[in-house]
């Protein structure tokens, strides 16, 4: 198990987190701060809905952010479909992340694991 990619967010934490969005959402705007740290959570969850309700959010981010910003959105888009088993989409994602940043460490161990995944016929998800 690698923390970086296995690890589950608390329950608490996560319902912290939905709990700041939901406040900016009725207040009418949510920073694109608060809209990542919740998808963040949402990636890191164990339950598949979350996830792909993680995956929806930094999809909806990445167009609006810096460069950097982009960057954490397509690595976490990367490792949400990875966890949702999206392995051609997850294995996309990080692609594109490591033409931008070839030498990116986080970016190189998630691709070996989607392909190590996928070399292994784990079932995956059609795109």
């Amino acid at each position: 198990m690698d923390p970086d990619f296995d690890d589950a967010v608390a329950v608490e934490d996560l319902v912290e987190l939905e709990r700041r969005y939901a406040e900016q959402r009725r207040g009418g705007a949510v920073s694109r701060g608060c809209q990542f740290e919740y998808a963040w959570g949402l990636v890191r969850s164990p339950y598949g809905a979350d996830v792909r309700k993680g995956v929806a959010l930094l999809q909806e981010l990445l167009p609006k952010g810096t460069r950097e910003e982009q960057r954490d959105c397509i690595f976490y888009l990367a490792l949400g479909n990875y966890r949702l088993k999206e392995y051609e989409r997850a294995l996309e994602h990080v692609e594109r992340l490591l033409g931008a940043e070839p030498q990116n460490t986080q970016g190189l161990r998630l691709r070996r694991r989607i392909r190590d995944s996928m070399k292994r016929g784990e079932p995956h998800r059609a795109p």
